[in-house]
């Protein structure tokens, strides 16, 4: 089903494309087919087909998006770095003071009375 919704996808992309390039661009006198186009439509009739068609392929394009993801998000995948070996990780200062050896201090001697 995926696979088909891709190709489905696929073609839709390319129709998007070629509609958009048909359609006659700000102050330009021909879109991509030139004059032959004018014996199709007339310059009013072909802004509104043309439009009324790109913003149908538009609205099945972004659909068909939404459908795809809906359907990969459910799938759970494997993590390619999951078969490798786990790094420690760096030790904070609070977890350092916990897991250091206890060290014990000796007690400072007392210092002698300075000599007067």
């Amino acid at each position: 089903m995926v696979t088909s919704l891709m190709v489905f996808h696929a073609v839709i992309s390319v129709l998007l494309i070629v509609s958009v390039l048909l359609q006659f661009g700000k102050g330009a006198e021909a879109g991509l087919l030139g004059g032959a186009s004018e014996a199709v439509f007339t310059g009013a009739q072909q802004g509104n087909i043309l439009q009324k068609v790109t913003i149908l392929l538009s609205l099945v394009f972004i659909g068909n998006c939404l459908v795809l993801a809906k359907m990969q998000s459910g799938k759970e995948s494997k993590s390619l770095l999951q078969g490798e070996t786990p790094i420690a990780a760096p030790l904070s200062s609070d977890q350092a003071k916990k897991s250091a050896p206890a060290t014990k201090v000796a007690p400072k001697a007392k210092e002698a009375p300075a000599a007067k």
